[in-house]
């Protein structure tokens, strides 16, 4: 039996497009002569698409390009990923919705359910997960409540699918098989009933986050390992978002042997397809996986792909970017030239007298290293014009003092480079600008609300500022692109003589400690608060939480008092006036376990 999995690029929203690409696709799976092609869960519709699932004639759509897939199944079997709509109401008042798979063969349907007179030529998905950045119980119905429904057992329902020539194949849908959590286990109900001529399929429509691979292949690797049965996970590509995160999915299709090995990878980030033959639990494939890239490398990978994606999607040719000598710009600068071209890419420096000749230096070294349109455009004529201005205003029935000083000044320098500056470069260029700002800045609000936090999206927002040196070292793993002393210098925002880099003074965060202390109370599955790291300092075991050594904390702090007050401070920020600014921050680029945005729902308490 020859196979085609395609790991398609799906466009969100845009089930016309996608049917093109799929009927392509099956063409070259004709031409190849095989029997089945398979594509990713929910390929027509997309998958992060919000409340468009509740719009009638976009299912509408949805169901009749699907009718048209099974229309193409004349000389081979195609076995896809579709929304199922049934016209009786579930319980949000709308027609019941399923995320489900569909085999069409001879131009139709087959029944993939069928119990106690009922049948029906899709399969439902059994577990819908409702965590981060899922919600999928919001929109569909699943297979458990619809064997609640029918007073029949789960394994009733849940059959694998037996071909005309007797091979049987176990369908299950992404979350299916991430099984651990759940108390039922869709893969094993399959396994179970499988005959010696099965192998399984998983369709996804599953997000990157670093990581993920080496989970995917525990989890996967395990299900054919302890089923003895081989499996073919096949992913999309492209890139989704839910409006305040976006997401890559990356592929990384792969093929795993009945002893659980993985036998073959698809290339990440690209749209991509091939030829195996399965015969008697045996996969063969006609050429080697390509080396993947890891870490740091990966990230950037991801980054780039999504910016692309993104800005092409958009309709956006041409950026500005703030560069202010420091390393979120530098690497922003540097994701962003990798996505549209240096020419593309306009990078403007706009210090004052708080700015050092090092961090300008650096910021036109950078220009010259990538190539980029770069300009110097001095900001403090312009302040100093509002400030005398707006001095000499007053109010109506009071006597408060408008002059601009202080914090007060600080911030009116970020909200000139960004909401004036750069907004006003760019709508002249027909361009859009970029938010730089960091994980770190992001969680404690060290960020200037309407200044450094506008932006047509947050490249760096879902990585730690230690992850944007890392990535920065990366990036100049070959040869310098982010000047050394990008790197070297403290990181420091530059907005008065208490930040003076060339003095050593800058940022109040120590980032070396403090990204871990956020980390712990931000990013774990369980969740910790500010409770949960002081009783950990108090018992000791906070160090190895941290994964930090006990000599490098007590350099920080002179007592637990002392620890104990800083984190109390910063947790007030985060929960505090860091959480107002991060409800307006653009869309978040998402790369780990979890990220600001709609990923991580907070609420003002």
């Amino acid at each position: 039996m020859k196979i085609y999995p395609v790991q398609m690029n799906i466009v969100p929203g845009k089930p016309e497009l996608n049917f093109e690409t799929l009927k392509k696709e099956v063409e070259k799976a004709v031409l190849n002569q095989c029997d089945l092609v398979v594509f990713p869960e929910m390929c027509l519709s997309g998958y992060l698409i919000g409340d468009l699932w509740e719009e009638h004639s976009f299912i509408d759509q949805c169901v009749e390009y699907g009718n048209r897939v099974a229309n193409l199944s004349a000389s081979i079997d195609i076995l896809f990923g579709n929304v199922a709509r049934e016209e009786i109401h579930g319980e949000n008042g709308r027609p019941l919705l399923y995320n489900a798979a569909f085999y069409a063969s001879n131009g139709c349907f087959e029944p993939l359910v069928q119990c106690n007179g009922v049948i029906k030529s899709f399969l439902p998905k059994t577990l819908l997960p409702c965590y981060r950045e899922f919600d999928e119980p919001r929109y569909f119905f699943d297979l458990r409540r619809l064997a609640y429904s029918l007073n029949q057992p789960l394994e009733a329902l849940l059959k694998p699918y037996t071909r005309k020539d007797g091979i049987q194949i176990g369908i299950s849908i992404c979350e299916d098989a991430w099984d651990s959590i759940y108390q039922i286990k869709p893969v094993s109900i399959l396994a179970s009933q499988m005959n010696e001529n099965g192998f399984m399929i998983n369709i996804s429509c599953s997000p990157f986050t670093l990581g993920k691979s080496d989970a995917r292949h525990r989890v996967f690797g395990a299900h054919a390992r302890n089923h003895k049965i081989p499996l073919l996970y096949l992913n999309s590509v492209g890139t989704q978002n839910n409006g305040k995160n976006i997401y890559a999915f990356e592929g990384d299709s792969c093929i795993y042997d009945a002893q659980g090995k993985t036998i073959y990878e698809y290339p990440k980030f690209e749209a991509y397809s091939t030829v195996i033959e399965y015969e008697k639990k045996q996969i063969r494939f006609f050429e080697d996986s390509k080396p993947q890239l890891t870490g740091m490398a990966e990230i950037r990978r991801a980054l780039v792909y999504m910016l692309s994606e993104n800005l092409r999607r958009l309709g956006i040719e041409r950026v500005v970017i703030g560069a202010s000598g420091g390393i979120d710009s530098a690497v922003s600068a540097v994701l962003y030239t990798e996505a549209l071209g240096a020419d593309r890419v306009f990078l403007v420096n706009m210090p004052t007298r708080f700015n050092s000749k090092t961090t300008r230096n650096a910021a036109k070294d950078l220009a010259n290293n990538l190539g980029c349109p770069y300009l110097e455009a001095p900001i403090t004529d312009t302040i100093d014009v509002f400030c005398r201005g707006l001095s000499s205003l007053s109010f109506e029935r009071s006597s408060v003092s408008l002059k601009v000083e202080g914090i007060h000044y600080e911030n009116l320098q970020a909200r000139t480079r960004s909401a004036t500056f750069l907004a006003t470069i760019a709508s002249v260029l027909n361009a859009a600008f970029t938010c730089n700002g960091n994980k770190s800045e992001v969680m404690t609000g060290y960020c200037t609300l309407y200044g450094d936090t506008c932006g047509i999206v947050c490249a760096l927002g879902d990585l730690w500022k230690t992850q944007v040196y890392e990535l920065a070292r990366e990036i100049n793993k070959e040869r310098e692109i982010i000047p050394e002393a990008s790197i070297l210098i403290p990181a420091s925002a530059e907005l008065s003589d208490a930040q003076n880099v060339d003095e050593g003074k800058g940022d109040p965060i120590v980032y070396a400690y403090h990204d871990k202390l956020f980390s712990f109370w931000m990013e774990r599955w369980n969740r910790n608060s500010l409770g949960d790291s002081i009783m950990a300092l108090k018992d000791g075991s906070l160090y190895e939480k941290l994964s930090i050594s006990k000599d490098f904390f007590d350099s920080l702090f002179k007592s637990h008092e002392d620890a104990i007050a800083d984190m109390k401070y910063w947790w007030g920020r985060y929960k505090g006036i860091a959480l107002a600014k991060r409800i307006q921050l653009p869309p978040v680029l998402c790369v780990s376990c979890r990220a600001f945005g709609s990923d991580l729902r907070e609420s003002q308490i």
